[in-house]
């Protein structure tokens, strides 16, 4: 069997008559496995979806695009233009949809000759997003429905730290004195989490990798972005600094993101704090999962020096928030 024989089928069946140029897939998609795809007709991503229970997630990202677009016409994400589910071509389900020009964020970073403009022009595209209000917190389901809501967004949050500090006790996953420190942490901060803004639209997965960029007269601009699966009713300061990679781009061009952001939504005035704070949660949340954790691309000798690194990184960035906000809080009651 090929090494594109499911894709090749996905496009006989889809573009009959049609050359294929190219397929390559793409390196950084995690979930589901995409492939881009120049035939003689034009460029597309066809996806194939692996994620079970979630399946249908994906055509949110048509409904999306015509809820932002009535308010904001141009809003760059690319619609999905076929979608099956029956089984009877490859034994997955697939979506085929128009390709973005770009590459992402992540991949493009260091050649990129105009970071501060590029961010601010993310925080404009994450200001319109979650200008869209929302009636309840909670997930969407392929039809924006909301599931699975809740009403607050303390509590809520409050009970998954609470829950993750649990399974790291548990698993013995951190010192009895570094565990203690975090509780007390948590225990003296919890409150910012009463400032959040919400619920409104969330993309749900901001990674720089969900973020496209192409060049254009000589700078850079974003072209889109992708991957709404996870698209969510949330709270607005989690979403627009949320990643756990490192280095935190996001955190670094903060005052453009910000400054972009501030034209089409409001934020919190405690939002750094808020934002030391989420960070920790899901650095503490990172713990937690890297066990678990595989890559189809590494052997068992990476993998685990892939956790190993995961691990340390989860470690340092727990130290950093809590110093951090720290600094935030006394610097505030001076």
């Amino acid at each position: 069997m090929s090494k594109y024989s499911d894709i090749k089928k996905v496009i006989s069946k889809n573009f009959p008559g049609n050359k294929i140029k190219s397929i390559k897939e793409f390196p950084e998609g995690y979930n589901n496995l995409a492939y881009d795809v120049r035939l003689d007709n034009g460029d597309y991503v066809i996806k194939i979806i692996k994620l079970k229970g979630f399946e249908t997630y994906v055509l949110k990202q048509n409904k999306i695009k015509i809820l932002i677009c009535k308010k904001f016409k141009n809003f760059p994400i690319a619609k999905i233009i076929k979608s099956d589910y029956t089984k009877r071509v490859i034994d997955k389900p697939y979506t085929i949809a128009e390709k973005l020009k770009g590459k992402s964020l992540q991949k493009s970073y260091k050649e990129i000759n105009n970071k501060e403009e590029i961010f601010e022009e993310i925080g404009e595209l994450y200001g319109k997003m979650h200008s869209i209000k929302v009636e309840s917190y909670g997930e969407l389901d392929s039809n924006l429905n909301l599931i699975k809501t809740y009403k607050s967004w303390y509590c809520e949050n409050c009970k998954k730290a609470k829950e993750i500090l649990v399974k790291i006790e548990e698993n013995n996953l951190l010192s009895n004195r570094t565990l203690k420190i975090n509780k007390d942490f948590f225990k003296n901060n919890k409150s910012f989490l009463k400032k959040e803004i919400g619920p409104r639209l969330c993309h749900g997965d901001v990674s720089l990798t969900n973020i496209l960029v192409k060049k254009s007269i000589g700078k850079y601009v974003v072209s889109g972005i992708i991957d709404f699966e996870f698209s969510r009713a949330s709270g607005i300061t989690q979403e627009l600094f949320s990643g756990l990679r490192e280095p935190d781009r996001k955190y670094k061009h903060k005052e453009s993101l910000v400054k972009g952001y501030l034209k089409y939504n409001n934020l919190p005035k405690d939002w750094q704090q808020l934002t030391c704070l989420y960070k920790w949660i899901g650095s503490l949340d990172r713990l937690t999962k890297i066990n678990g954790m595989v890559w189809r691309d590494l052997n068992k000798e990476q993998t685990k020096e892939r956790k190993k690194h995961l691990r340390k990184d989860a470690l340092r960035n727990l130290r950093n928030m809590r110093k951090r906000l720290d600094l935030l809080n006394k610097s505030k009651n001076l």
